[in-house]
């Protein structure tokens, strides 16, 4: 249902508590959502007790249909409270505020209801509206930091046209600015100076006193004479020279325009040498602090030891084959003749319609007349399923009806109908009981020694690979940075030299005009043309020829501190798309800045961004504000269609979802909900935004401590949760996310490096949440979409040879699977390995230590564990 009103933030001036002489309203109104199975609309927003000298806007509901009804408020003692109407002089409409005192001091109404943190029921004409007001802890400067920031990323994401994407990521400048602009802005600055030197004047005719032998007489000469004899001064014709001609109003206007160009592309440079800087300082710091050993999170241990505990009885292995059992649609029979048959799988067949078993004679697990086992599925489809149950190392109790086929070299068993199946014994038991003990020894060593453990010699292999990616990284942003401050440096100076010029001219009292005239001037003055063809180069290679997207950028530019939680949502949305241009190397569809300056500016629902990765075969409709066929409207909706890297005419086409919602939330807020977790559900289960678990659905957010507790080892573990293990609030013990659902912090106060988190998260997406990670029936674990470095967007990877053997938990030598895939990008050096979980056959992707986005355990830092049930292995 479509709301019948609006409601915004007004700034309001009054002369007195009666007399309103000024409304200004915000630029959009909140976001109202109507939930259909409540009958009520609701709506969003945002306090701040924290940001002391702040204006706070009133906020005001505007019906807009016709009908009279007056809104009140209902109160939570069953009373009411009715709103106050107020008109705007110029625009003719009618708003209503809660008005409970006037401030005589300020001049101003004040209202406690929209003021505290909780919720507000309003009736509008019959109709519910819910009214949640959130917290934050944002002082004014933190405030005007988001702002600021948003309206920057704004201007950089329209300036910086010639991002990374098309070009290699080691020539491209990554700014933006080339040589083109910095000479058009020379020679603009050149020939404007020239141009006032000597700029066109007119004389015009004015009426000035001469004396009277010089007088050239106008009427009010002879009226003067008339009435008063004997005057040395009469009023004359007379001339004046005037600047402020039509050439040099079009020149100021230009001239003007071009300075806020200017502007921001100097505060684009010097921001893109900071950021670089800032960077290389932080990539430097991560590169220096790797050492020989790694301080190891206590608890973190104690969690990973309760599991293997919990793993160590056969009941929790039951637990679970019953589960998966329930799960795989088998219908068992319940009539017949059955037999108990103990078996134990072996492995997979090379058919792969069946396994090699064991068979139990009594006292020992063996072969049946000195020849292999196996139980094929071949000629009953319907037990196909179990195929995905069964695992190497199940000792199974098979209640059943078999029939044996004997070869030569072969026991082939046929189940024809199973009445049940029983696990009575696991290999993965057993390895937990040996990982148990072993853990729990290190567990005390590593208490003795203050939780810092020394690295193997594996893991300082592991750590050399993820310094060679760092220094690559260092030095490309040390060439982005020296290349920004180049511009910098070329361009700062023309900016202090155009506001020299603009001032020389309006000292002339020269107005500025936008009308072109078309006079000789412009052909026969080289510095009249000069000034106008550098105008209009300037606003081509910055991306601006358009007028309207300049004045829509100059507006936006002047919004103040007003609805921040909106706010919050469009920087999302500008980060989302800077990462997937300028990180992942994705283009935007030709007239992508007018739909996002649509997006900044306007109320309006599903736009929709075309962003294309030819070499990467993925392409995405970035929709903000998408409605979904339920009628529930989350903030960001990324629509992929991807092809296999087999599919070289990308003939088959396949598709996948992903749903981010930003919610401006403080500590206090997420509390009021349940916590980040149960907002989180809330948005996936409630609201369905994952359509019945088709959709992996993430939250962002800007509170540094709203995570609960601490689940994964990696620094982003401190801030974010990616449903990468279990984080047991309101959850089954072996219930695992999957990476179907989480939350990251995205801030740029106080945080390093803040775009990787989200970066980590649309690399999640990209990566590993677009097809079936179950890879049992691929020949091996490597995704068959085209591979995507997560550190720098690529797609040029080499496969590297892996070692044939690694040290199993008992610290025996072991074969490694031929499953596993280890490659490395070419111009990062980044690696991503492909392997799989030995317990579900999910595949893993570890991008590195700080890129990865499963769990890496605390004792272990590089072995990752399965998202699908939290079992680690050896990588």
């Amino acid at each position: 249902m479509k709301p019948h009103f609006e409601v915004k933030y007004l700034d309001l001036i009054w002369y007195d508590k009666n007399t309103l002489t000024k409304v200004t309203e915000s630029i959009s109104g909140l976001q109202i959502q109507y939930d259909e199975a409540k009958s009520q609309f609701e709506c969003e927003t945002t306090i701040y007790p924290n940001a002391k000298g702040v204006d706070r806007g009133q906020l005001a509901i505007r019906f807009l249909n016709n009908k009279i009804a007056k809104p009140y408020i209902d109160m939570p003692n069953g009373s009411v409270k009715y709103l106050t109407p107020i008109k705007d002089i110029d625009t003719g409409r009618t708003w209503w505020i809660v008005a409970d005192e006037w401030d005589q001091k300020n001049k101003i109404w004040r209202s406690i209801a929209p003021n505290i943190a909780g919720s507000i029921k309003f009736s509008l004409q019959g109709k519910a509206c819910i009214l949640a007001i959130a917290g934050a802890d944002f002082t004014l400067e933190q405030l005007e930091s988001y702002l600021s920031s948003f309206k920057n990323d704004l201007w950089e994401l329209i300036l910086d046209e010639s991002s990374a994407v098309q070009a290699n990521a080691k020539t491209s400048n990554a700014i933006g600015v080339n040589d083109k602009i910095i000479e058009s802005i020379n020679n603009l600055v050149s020939h404007a100076e020239k141009v006032l030197i000597t700029p066109k004047a007119e004389l015009r005719e004015v009426q000035a006193l001469k004396p009277r032998k010089a007088v050239k007489p106008v009427n009010r000469t002879f009226m003067e004479l008339a009435s008063k004899t004997n005057q040395r001064f009469l009023t004359s014709r007379a001339t004046e020279s005037t600047f402020n001609v039509a050439e040099n109003r079009y020149v100021l206007f230009a001239l003007e325009r071009c300075y806020r160009i200017v502007k921001q592309v100097t505060i684009l440079a010097n921001n893109k040498a900071e950021r670089y800087k800032d960077t290389v300082t932080k990539l430097e710091n991560q590169h220096n602090n790797f050492s020989d050993s790694v301080l190891v999170e206590r608890e973190l241990v104690v969690n990973d030891l309760k599991k293997l505990s919990e793993r160590c009885h056969i009941d929790y292995w039951q637990k679970l084959f019953a589960n998966k059992l329930d799960n795989s649609g088998i219908q068992f029979s319940e009539h017949g003749q059955f037999e108990d048959f103990f078996v134990r799988i072996e492995s997979l067949t090379r058919e792969r319609d069946g396994f090699f078993i064991k068979v139990w004679d009594g006292s020992v697990w063996g072969d049946v007349n000195g020849k292999h086992s196996i139980i094929s599925f071949r000629h009953n489809e319907s037990y196909a399923p179990l195929l995905s149950v069964l695992q190497h190392g199940m000792s199974l109790q098979v209640t059943c009806q078999s029939h044996l086929y004997s070869t030569e070299r072969l026991n082939i068993f046929n189940l024809n109908s199973i009445q049940s199946i029983k696990l009575i014994g696991s290999e993965s038991m057993l390895d937990a009981r040996l990982a148990f003990d072993k853990e729990k020894l290190l567990g005390k060593k590593l208490s003795e020694q203050g939780w810092q453990k020394k690295l193997t010699d594996s893991e300082i292999e592991e750590q050399e690979k993820e310094k060679a990616s760092l220094r690559n990284r260092i030095s490309f942003y040390e060439q982005n940075q020296t290349m920004s401050e180049y511009v910098y440096k070329k361009i700062a100076p023309k900016l202090r030299q155009l506001d020299k010029l603009i001032k020389a001219f309006k000292k002339l009292q020269i107005k500025p005009s936008s009308h072109f005239p078309n006079s000789m001037t412009f052909v026969q003055n080289p510095h009249y043309q000069g000034v106008h063809n550098g105008y209009k180069t300037l606003r081509d290679v910055t991306n601006l020829a358009d007028e309207e997207l300049l004045l829509s950028l100059e507006e936006i530019d002047a919004i103040g501190l007003v609805n921040m939680p909106m706010l919050y949502e469009r920087w999302c949305l500008l980060q989302i798309i800077k990462i997937l241009k300028e990180s992942f190397r994705f283009t935007l569809q030709d007239n992508w800045k007018y739909l996002l300056i649509e997006a900044v500016k306007t109320n309006k629902t599903d736009i929709e961004l075309l962003l294309t990765n030819q070499d990467a075969k993925r392409f995405i409709k970035l929709t903000y504000e998408k409605t979904l066929d339920h009628g529930k409207r989350p903030d960001f909706v990324l629509d992929l269609i991807w092809f296999t890297e087999k599919d070289i005419n990308n003939a088959e086409a396949k598709h996948k979802r992903f749903v981010m919602d930003a919610k401006f939330y403080n500590k206090g807020t997420f509390e009021r909900f349940g916590g980040l977790i149960n907002v989180i559900k809330h948005l996936y289960y409630d609201k369905n935004y994952s359509e019945n678990d088709k959709n992996p659905v993430f939250l962002i957010h800007p509170c540094f401590n709203a995570l609960p507790t601490r689940v994964t080892s990696q620094s982003w573990g401190k801030y974010s949760y990616l449903g990468e293990v279990n984080i047991n609030i309101g959850e089954d013990k072996e219930f695992y996310p999957n990476h179907c659902y989480g939350g990251i912090l995205l801030n740029p106060i106080d945080r390093e490096l803040y775009n990787d988190e989200l970066q980590r998260l649309l690399g999640l997406f990209l990566q590993y949440k677009l097809e079936d990670p179950n890879t049992r029936l691929n020949t091996n674990d490597k995704t068959i979409a085209v591979p995507i470095c997560i550190r720098c967007g690529s797609t040029h990877v080499e496969r590297i040879y892996k070692t044939s053997t690694y040290k199993n938990s008992r610290g025996e030598w072991v074969e490694r699977t031929p499953r596993s895939v280890w490659t490395k990008c070419t111009e990062c050096e980044q690696y991503q390995i492909f392997n799989h979980c030995r317990t579900t056959d999910s595949r893993l992707i570890k991008n590195g230590l700080y890129w990865s986005y499963h769990s890496a355990r605390a004792i272990e830092p590089f072995n990752m564990k399965s998202p699908k049930c939290g079992e680690w292995g050896a990588w």
